[in-house]
């Protein structure tokens, strides 16, 4: 492994991307909202607004502001505040879809949906900078916290729990908060403990999709409440999901075409921008708890899979429109650039940024 070469490429791309650039991010972003899809690098309105990427979409802004990576962009954090305020219901529950001429298209979004809207939610509210929208953001916060009992989806209770952590780095004796991100924690706990065995060491009987969020919510929530329960289970499931991951001399994502089913050859194909951000937050995580030279390197590496080391060796980052193209296919490059990818990119610069000195 050439380190030399590994830095001296994220220093070129650093100095050749010196600041966080969100101008692809307002091409996909109307008065409503982001848009989800794009054809090529123009937005897909035929596909509309989603929750996801509008939480998505807060929580970047959110850590833009917290790296202090650009001045407060005030407009472009009320308009993704303003369409999940939009969309929670009276319950306190959210839909999700919203067409392109601002119809409704569901009733109760997914509960992915409402775990990465609470991880904005609870990012706001531990940001002192961003003060100004805590007493909107703390009213959708309250509305929805007595939903997350519903929640059945792994991804969506670490989403949740990753927001209520943050929530707690700054209010730390708010009782009700404590009580709900326990549960969730004992209910990702009680779903390894089912699934795991010692040749899979998981939550789950197939890995799919932003893998790393479900052993981050439990390390950082370990680390924050002190709880041996929750940080073995933490440090299984990553010390499984790194052999995975890093199975290759280069980060290697599992792919949607067929994930990884137990038991069965892992999807090499589809792999997807989204599943990079989480991936440098868990081993930042791992970092914290547990230093190591080898972590280090590894989140040069997660990042580096956007510049071409990869399976296809080709990079995802469109210099021209400074955007994130949406995949890794068998075919080669997907080259749609939709929100999801493009909010994961640069959630990923930041992180990267933060992480390196250059």
């Amino acid at each position: 492994m050439d380190l030399q070469l590994i830095d001296s490429l994220l220093k070129d791309f650093i100095n050749q991307v010196p600041k966080l650039d969100l101008s692809y991010i307002k091409r996909l972003t109307t008065s409503t909202g982001i848009i989800q899809h794009a054809s090529f690098n123009i937005p897909n309105y035929h596909h509309g607004y989603c929750l996801d990427d509008n939480a998505r979409a807060l929580l970047l802004l959110c850590m833009a502001n917290n790296a202090k990576e650009i001045e407060t962009d005030t407009a472009l954090i009320s308009c993704y505040l303003s369409y999940i305020h939009y969309v929670q219901n009276l319950d306190g529950s959210f839909r999700n879809f919203m067409s392109y001429d601002l119809n409704f298209l569901d009733k109760h979004g997914s509960d992915d949906s409402l775990g990465r809207t609470i991880w904005a939610l609870g990012t706001v509210l531990a940001s002192d900078t961003l003060f100004a929208f805590h007493q909107i953001t703390q009213e959708i916060f309250n509305k929805v916290l007595p939903h997350l009992i519903e929640l059945k989806s792994p991804r969506a209770v670490a989403y949740a729990i990753l927001g209520l952590a943050n929530y707690l780095e700054t209010h730390p004796d708010d009782e009700h908060v404590l009580a709900e991100i326990s549960t969730l924690c004992h209910f990702l706990a009680l779903e390894f403990k089912v699934c795991a065995d010692d040749e899979w060491a998981w939550f789950e009987e197939i890995i799919s999709y932003d893998n790393a969020i479900l052993p981050l919510s439990m390390l950082k929530t370990a680390r924050i409440l002190n709880n041996e329960e929750w940080l073995n289970i933490g440090l299984k499931s990553f010390t499984f999901l790194d052999q995975i991951l890093y199975r290759k001399e280069y980060i290697s994502t599992i792919g949607n075409q067929s994930w990884h089913a137990k038991s069965k050859d892992i999807s090499e194909y589809g792999q997807q921008p989204v599943e990079i951000p989480s991936i440098l937050l868990l081993y930042q995580e791992m970092d914290k708890i547990k230093p190591s030279n080898n972590w280090q390197l590894k989140i040069k590496l997660a990042f580096l899979w956007y510049l071409g080391w990869n399976d296809k060796q080709l990079s995802l980052y469109n210099p021209i429109d400074k955007s994130c193209y949406d995949g890794l296919e068998d075919y080669g490059v997907n080259q749609n650039q939709g929100a999801e990818s493009n909010i994961a990119f640069w959630m990923s610069y930041l992180l990267i940024k933060s992480n390196i000195s250059i």
